[in-house]
């Protein structure tokens, strides 16, 4: 599943940024050119409804990395 995940979350973090996330890669969101408020809100939006899952005010708000996003995603699926 991880890896699925995984792939999953980068193909959505890829949209959302309009830009390609290598997959070798982890982006952080406050040194990723694109990744503000609203792109995370709109993230966390995507992956809730892809994902068919509800994240807490709290997780939202914790989520540094595109790994955490993998790891959050991994929890709630």
């Amino acid at each position: 599943m991880r890896e699925e995940a995984r792939e999953q979350v980068r193909a959505i973090l890829s949209e959302v940024l309009e830009t390609e996330v290598p997959p070798e890669e982890n982006p952080v969101r406050n040194e990723t050119p694109g990744w503000d408020s609203l792109t995370h809100i709109e993230l966390i939006l995507r992956l809730e409804e892809q994902f068919r899952i509800r994240f807490s005010a709290g997780e939202v708000s914790d989520v540094q990395s595109m790994d955490d996003l993998v790891r959050l995603v991994e929890v709630k699926s």
